[in-house]
């Protein structure tokens, strides 16, 4: 049986995923049938409640990285996967709901930060094994790493998409097609 604070864990991404960060503990003591108290136990604070989901999130993320890199897939596939891998758990998530980290819940916003711009290492190690196999054109790393970042960041930090009538997840697939395809016409497409 899961411990009571993976529990939390998830009746609290589950609300996130309902009311974005609308939800209260109550609400979470509500879903799981307990008293309040029994989740300020586990977590003195939202904030602190708040901060574990980011961190537990971002390491099912690297899991899910690890799992992408493990299988058999070409290499530029494995990369594409990489960049945009979300856990199933996360999938249905809109991650624009947390544009109202940085106004309510900065230091949440700014761990959000951090975690987006740490662990490229896996990534970077895909991209120089497909530049080594002539997969991928010898590109600046850093530059892409900057640009991956920042849009990450644009994506959850404004309502842009909204306005757009783009999801998350549209946002992220297309972002990797530009990535990966470019923007000019190849040859052979229009041959």
């Amino acid at each position: 049986m899961k411990e009571l604070r993976e529990l939390i864990l998830d009746a609290a991404t589950a609300e996130f995923k309902e009311n974005g960060l609308k939800f209260t503990m109550q609400d979470l003591a509500k879903d799981l049938h307990v008293a309040k108290k029994t989740i300020y136990h586990e977590f003195p604070s939202k904030e602190d409640l708040l901060i574990q989901l980011v961190e537990n999130g971002f390491r099912r993320i690297h899991e899910e990285k690890a799992r992408i890199i493990a299988m058999d897939l070409p290499i530029d596939e494995k990369i594409r996967r990489v960049i945009i891998a979300v856990p199933d758990q996360y999938s249905m998530i809109d991650f624009r709901q947390l544009e109202e980290l940085n106004e309510k819940y900065p230091l949440i916003a700014k761990l959000v930060s951090q975690h987006l711009m740490s662990n490229w290492d896996p990534t970077i190690k895909l991209i120089h094994q497909g530049i080594r196999e002539g997969k991928i054109r010898n590109i600046n790393i850093p530059i892409l790493e900057i640009i991956l970042t920042a849009s990450f960041q644009q994506f959850i930090s404004t309502d842009n998409l909204v306005q757009a009538g783009i999801s998350h997840h549209e946002a992220l697939v297309a972002m990797m097609d530009i990535v990966m395809s470019g923007l000019i016409t190849r040859e052979e497409e229009n041959d």
